[in-house]
């Protein structure tokens, strides 16, 4: 009697990885659609001058992107707003920054403070100052509602 050999089993194929699984695969595809989508601000920037973002409630609170466009100088403005409140009074320091291709600008900051008399009502410019807010507005502001 002759036995016949029983066939091995066939091997399994590998496993193959989806490339999402790869971390490595992952980044460059978010690092391809983020260079995908660049134009899409700046064509924005070019059309409407602008781009803001509302960051709060507070007047004035939004951070800007703008473009400049002047005799002796080209280039971006960068305006970030910092709050700070106490009750009914608020402080809005907002820090603008410059990033020319032509001319210069140094940076700037200014401080516009606002009251009301209840939540419900709208803000009442009170004060104005170049530069920083200083520690101590907030409490100025307070004893002037005072009286």
């Amino acid at each position: 009697m002759s036995e016949t050999p029983t066939p091995a089993p066939a091997p399994e194929p590998p496993e193959s990885k989806s490339p999402l699984r790869r971390p490595s695969c992952v980044l460059a595809l978010i690092l391809w659609f983020a260079l995908l989508l660049l134009p899409c601000p700046m064509f924005i920037l070019a059309t409407q001058g602008q781009i803001s973002l509302p960051l709060g409630g507070a007047p004035g609170q939004e951070a800007r992107l703008w473009l400049v466009m002047e005799a002796d100088a080209r280039g971006l403005g960068l305006s970030l707003p910092g709050v700070r409140q106490a009750g009914d009074a608020v402080c809005v320091q907002t820090d603008v920054r410059y990033f020319f291709w032509a001319g210069s600008a140094e940076p700037v900051s200014y401080c516009e403070c606002y009251t009301r008399d209840d939540a419900a009502a709208t803000w009442s410019p009170v004060e104005t100052l170049v530069g920083a807010c200083p520690e101590d507005i907030l409490e100025s502001l307070g004893s002037e509602e005072d009286e």
